[in-house]
């Protein structure tokens, strides 16, 4: 889906530069990274609280969210007056959820102020990787994947997504 996004963030100067990915390379790449420096490229859904979260689109974060709304009637314990259609509708649903692959950002308050005019665009965040998980995934409460140092834009003349709103 993005083409060419790898070149360019890629180009930068010396050995010693963190490697800038995007979700999927990063996936492709996790258990070589875990406990390494990285930057990371995607789109940033929620993060304050309990929960921050990179995607690698906007799309896939609407999926996410989707899925998540539809599903939780299934997760949670259903509705007993809910029809067995609309209780396969909201199974199907929680199963697309958990096919997107998510990452779980760490963070504390001042992480979550600078991310706060961030969410919802294509952002560039710099940490370390996780040495357990890459993505957070299997934890409670704002498990990570990524412990971040820093934060930023990620620009359409770096290789980001035209939809950046």
């Amino acid at each position: 889906m993005f083409a060419g996004v790898g070149a360019v963030l890629l180009g930068g100067c010396g050995a010693a530069e963190t490697p800038s990915l995007t979700v999927a390379q990063y996936l492709a790449q996790c258990e070589a990274l875990k406990g390494k420096p990285v930057r990371l490229a995607g789109y940033l859904g929620e993060c304050a609280g309990f929960e921050c979260h990179l995607t690698a689109s906007k799309e896939a974060w609407a999926s996410y969210v989707d899925g998540f709304s539809k599903g939780r009637r299934v997760a949670f314990g259903a509705d007993p007056r809910a029809s067995q259609e609309a209780l396969a509708e909201a199974s199907a649903a929680w199963a697309r959820m958990e096919s997107i692959p998510v990452i779980g950002i760490e963070g504390d308050e001042a992480f979550d102020r600078k991310a706060a005019p961030l969410v919802h665009s294509y952002v560039v965040i710099t940490g370390r990787v996780a040495k357990d998980s890459c993505t957070g995934a299997g934890g409670t409460d704002r498990s990570y994947g990524i412990d971040p140092t820093d934060i930023r834009a990620w620009t359409p003349s770096e290789g980001a997504p035209t939809n950046t709103q």
